[in-house]
């Protein structure tokens, strides 16, 4: 149990270091300022035995990978009060709450239909 254990803790570790490196792609300050966050926390809890607090801040680091994967947008100043934005495709998910009315299993169709359900259900100013 214990070996398992640890195996999907540093495997945890990794995930977070490899979304951390496409998270911030390019920026190296934000690179280093992670890394050694992601390394402070992992060297402060090394020491702990109990298998329930380490499964519970496991679970945290995949909660965080998750956030950084999905919620994180990168920005750089181009020039002063202009952002560019990196948007990686997983940023690109679809919110709304729209029901899929098609029957056909041609995921395209289903696509074109719900966008224009969804359409109707917005309202515009």
């Amino acid at each position: 149990m214990a070996e398992i254990l640890r195996r999907e803790i540093l495997h945890q570790f990794k995930v977070l270091h490899r979304t951390r490196l496409n998270t911030f792609k390019g920026d190296e300050n934000a690179l280093k300022v992670i890394r050694a966050k992601i390394n402070e926390e992992y060297r402060k809890n090394k020491d702990i035995t109990n298998q329930d607090t380490i499964k519970e801040l496991n679970k945290l680091a995949q909660e965080v990978e998750h956030e950084l994967r999905f919620g994180v947008i990168q920005a750089t100043e181009k020039e002063p009060g202009v952002y560019a934005l990196r948007i990686t495709p997983e940023k690109l998910l679809d919110n709304a709450t729209c029901e899929n009315v098609s029957s056909s299993n041609n995921s395209k169709s289903k696509l074109l239909n719900k966008k224009s359900v969804c359409g109707e259900n917005i309202k515009k100013s």
